[in-house]
């Protein structure tokens, strides 16, 4: 019964309808044929889509085709509960779609019991119900003779002969879509799509716990979601090198993506960790709300104002020279890497390579890339102010460049044992323990050519992670003076402080008096990680 050309403009369904706040929803049944021919997955339509219009999560269909289907096909008592579906218009300029009327009998209205019209050439996108919809498919094709059972299913009395009236909810949000209601909204598809993505995660999060990933794929209202996203769907950052369509987190050593949605999220929420209550903490409910939060905590920064925390994010993961070569590698090796959330295909050559180049630097593990960046973000705001200027990431690039090209990140070397990589022959990266966050602090000193702390960091380093920790002072103070920011020439209001800044010795005070009198300083509120967003995962080989 799939809907073609020769169909009517509309088709109807008798429904009972509700509202729920500002959704309305209709319950029906369908017909078999209709529920798995017309109603659609995002997936099948999507690959088209921006960034931001992506909505569902990657189906698995061997969940789907085994475990799910057996239970359609092994025949006895089985039920599913209905299956949600919203309606999407292929454009914003159809914005009529949708109708209902009320039924009467013997003249009467009949409470809650509806006529719905639905216009064929708006697509019907299941969002709750993927795998069901999916199982169901795969039964009905085996009804229909499209496929066939295997042996195994037959000696397991498999049977597809019956077939099922499919519960569905229709849902609508408000009068968007509706007939007659055309000047409601310029942005009909735009707004079902927001409003989509949100019902997604509140079904999810109320049914089942989804995946970490998921969450800052569909969540607008936290703003260490919505601004990683925001950095794809604008193209700040290449979706094809941001790992998002997976459960993991992490990085296997034969994918070629160069890091995770959930590092640039981490990499958000350490830029912006001084401000938990005014963004990490605070949830953006509405669009004018997430537009000042984006304003203030994307497009600029409120200690970084003429940096921004999207010019810091798209410095750091496309303008470093050791993820510049990283995507230079990818293309050498001739590696083509889909929209996702559809995987990449890659030979066994293709995968030796990225797993050698990835074996070489701990730049290309999540954790690396996580060492950087805090690094870099500290360094950032504890030098004056008057030094946080773009001028300063070209200042970076050239001492993090050095640091590359002088086998500093190499992964085999002896300062990166047992802090930071097992001593073992597949040089395991250590997930655990305190080793990530004694390095940041390493490699901030380094960039600060800053004596403060350093025989500090050693014991403490010695005694919470591992005495066999090579690390001395005569190690770092030569890091210091090799790999050191060679800080920008800007202009100085007060001579004397010039002076006082060009001293190593008295650096750091004039700093500290810098900082002290900027007039956006923030109280000291101590951040707490978001345990539904981000935990520590445990160790794996990278």
């Amino acid at each position: 019964m799939e809907l073609d050309n020769q169909s009517p403009e509309t088709i109807e369904y008798k429904a009972i309808s509700g509202e729920f706040g500002e959704v309305r929803y209709f319950i029906t049944t369908l017909d078999q044929s209709d529920a798995v021919e017309n109603i659609r997955f995002a997936d099948e339509i999507q690959g088209s889509w921006s960034f931001s219009e992506r909505v569902q999560r990657k189906l698995d269909e061997n969940r789907a085709n085994t475990e799910i289907f057996s239970y359609l096909a092994q025949g006895g008592i089985r039920f599913f509960n209905s299956i949600v579906v919203v309606l999407l218009p292929n454009s914003n300029e159809q914005r009529e779609f949708w109708d209902f009327s009320t039924v009467s009998s013997q003249g009467k209205k009949v409470e809650k019991w509806v006529n719905l019209k639905l216009y064929k050439n708006v697509a019907r996108i299941v969002i709750d119900g993927q795998h069901r919809l999916l199982s169901l498919k795969r039964y009905w094709n085996v009804h229909t003779g499209k496929e066939s059972l295997t042996l195994q299913q037959k000696t397991e009395n498999y049977n597809c002969s019956e077939t099922f009236d499919i519960p569905v909810v229709y849902l609508v949000f408000g009068n968007l879509g509706r007939v007659g209601h055309a000047d409601l909204s310029e942005t009909v598809r735009d707004e079902i799509i927001k409003a989509t993505r949100n019902i997604f995660t509140v079904i999810n999060k109320t049914a089942k716990s989804i995946d970490k990933q998921t969450q800052l794929l569909l969540d607008d209202s936290k703003i260490s979601a919505f601004i990683p996203r925001k950095l794809l769907e604008e193209g700040v950052l290449e979706d094809r090198f941001v790992k998002w369509s997976s459960k993991s987190r992490s990085l296997n050593q034969s994918e070629p993506y160069l890091t995770t949605l959930d590092l640039v999220s981490q990499c958000t929420i350490e830029l912006l960790k001084d401000y938990p209550k005014q963004a990490l903490k605070k949830s953006f409910n509405s669009p004018t709300e997430r537009n000042m939060a984006l304003e203030t905590y994307y497009e600029s920064h409120p200690k970084l104002s003429e940096i921004g925390t999207k010019a810091l994010l798209k410095w750091f993961f496309t303008e470093l020279q050791p993820f510049k070569d990283w995507v230079s590698q990818i293309n050498y090796v001739g590696i083509n890497i889909p929209i996702q959330p559809e995987q990449p295909r890659l030979s066994t050559s293709q995968k030796a390579s990225i797993k050698k180049l990835r074996d070489s630097s701990i730049l290309y593990t999540v954790l690396g890339q996580k060492i950087l960046f805090f690094a870099v973000s500290r360094f950032l705001l504890r030098i004056s102010a008057e030094y946080r200027i773009p001028a300063i990431l070209n200042a970076i690039s050239l001492s993090i460049t050095k640091m590359d090209k002088d086998g500093f990140f190499s992964r085999d070397q002896s300062h990166w044992s047992n802090v930071l990589v097992r001593t073992n022959e597949n040089r395991t990266i250590i997930t655990t323990g305190s080793g990530d966050e004694k390095c940041i602090e390493l490699v901030r000193m380094i960039l600060s050519n800053s004596s403060d702390g350093v025989r500090e960091l050693i014991k403490r380093t010695k005694d919470d992670v591992s005495n066999e920790v090579n690390w001395n002072e005569t190690l770092i103070s030569n890091w210091r003076k090799e790999f050191h920011v060679i800080l920008p020439e800007v202009e100085f209001i007060d001579e004397q402080i010039k002076q006082s800044s060009e001293s190593d010795d008295s650096f750091a005070e004039v700093r500290d008096l810098l900082d002290s009198s900027e007039d956006d300083e923030e109280e000291s509120d101590e951040i707490e990680d978001d345990e539904d967003i981000f935990q520590e995962i445990e160790e794996v080989r990278d």
